[in-house]
């Protein structure tokens, strides 16, 4: 064979791997544009992100003893509501071993609360919404508020997304199994019970339970309500000079008990403090005013933010005002929330709403009959 021969066969053959290289190079590029991009590989799923993450140590540390946390390593997709440390310290919960004292199938039911069976982002509560109803892996309906503009001024978005009152603080934190929300407090749901339940169960407020049923105002509570219920603590019925022999002898002929004791409480009204600031955002409404029921004196309520973000949450100021008397004179008294005790709020309850109270409303010389 001749070497000229020889130089025309290795350029063919040169010339053939050449275009099956080009053919080969040119389909993978088209393969790869079809190939959809890898998972970030440290996304994890939401019990070993919250294993990992210090903030969450206490809310993880509730999910492994109720037994919790292989649930949410599952296939979900879940929403996590996932309170950070600060909020169970506020609640009087420090370290792990808290947990252990309480009741394990509650602290599951009000944990699972916290949990959806679905991935929920930001965008898709509807915008303005007020009590929007979404399932909790309790089996229960979580209560959810999304202030997202003024009327009117939508350039400027205020983006406050609330569940069952409490704030979310950092939102759409993403999972391999779905979606995390940061919240600055822990939500109390009460699957099962009544305000009167819960106020039955809870010895610091029994002066205001002996008030009720004295004056006819306790057996309500048991019935569908919705009530909203501003409870005075034993502590503010002591600091306004007031024990439980004063309340056992008062004539409840003499008094109205409709003022004296009924002025704590909102009929057919379920809010959660949050409520307030939703709706002064999205429509002005910055206070709730109403006359109690049955008697002629006043109940305002106007519930405002306080705090640096991002532990800024909604406190009360609530202002009561007797009728004129003859010669025109007006009593008022004023209580607002106090910053050490707003875990002590939005203690939800099967029919309504419960708030702790750090003062008094009426004194019994403003129920005086006439």
């Amino acid at each position: 064979m001749s070497i000229r021969y020889q130089d025309k066969i290795l350029g063919m053959i040169a010339y053939c791997a050449l275009f099956v290289l080009c053919t080969f190079t040119i389909s993978s590029c088209k393969h790869a544009d079809l190939t959809l991009p890898k998972p970030n590989d440290n996304m994890r799923p939401a019990g070993d992100f919250l294993k990992n993450n210090y903030d969450f140590s206490l809310f993880y540390a509730a999910l492994e003893y109720t037994g919790l946390t292989e649930t949410l390593n599952g296939k979900g997709p879940f929403t996590i509501l996932a309170p950070y440390n600060q909020a169970f310290n506020e609640l009087g919960i420090q370290f792990p071993d808290d947990f252990k004292r309480m009741n394990k199938d509650s602290l599951r039911q009000m944990m699972s609360y916290h949990m959806l069976p679905r991935r929920l982002t930001e965008a898709e509560v509807p915008v303005n919404g007020v009590d929007v109803r979404y399932m909790t892996l309790a089996g229960t309906e979580l209560y959810t508020s999304f202030a997202t503009y003024a009327p009117g001024n939508a350039a400027y978005p205020y983006n406050k997304l609330y569940f069952g009152g409490s704030m979310a603080y950092r939102k759409d934190v993403p999972l391999a199994n779905g979606i995390l929300h940061v919240l600055n407090k822990v939500m109390k749901f009460y699957p099962g019970k009544t305000v009167q339940d819960w106020l039955s169960a809870h010895a610091d407020y029994s002066i205001f339970v002996s008030g009720l049923k004295k004056f006819g105002l306790w057996d309500e509570l048991a019935g569908a309500g919705p009530f909203t219920i501003f409870a005075p603590n034993n502590k503010a019925f002591a600091d306004a000079g007031l024990g439980q022999s004063d309340i056992d002898t008062l004539e409840a002929g003499k008094y109205i008990g409709a003022r004296l004791f009924g002025a704590y409480i909102l009929y057919n009204k379920r809010y959660f403090l949050s409520d307030k600031v939703v709706f002064e955002i999205i429509n002005s409404e910055s206070s709730y005013n109403t006359f109690v029921r049955n008697d002629s004196s006043s109940f305002s309520l106007i519930a405002y933010e306080e705090g640096i973000y991002p532990n800024r949450i909604p406190y009360y100021l609530i202002t009561w005002s007797s009728p004129k008397d003859p010669s025109g004179n007006q009593v008022y008294q004023q209580v607002s929330g106090s910053i050490k005790d707003f875990a002590n709020m939005d203690h939800l309850c099967e029919n309504g709403v419960l708030h702790d109270m750090t003062g008094l409303l009426v004194k019994p010389e403003w129920a005086v009959k006439k």
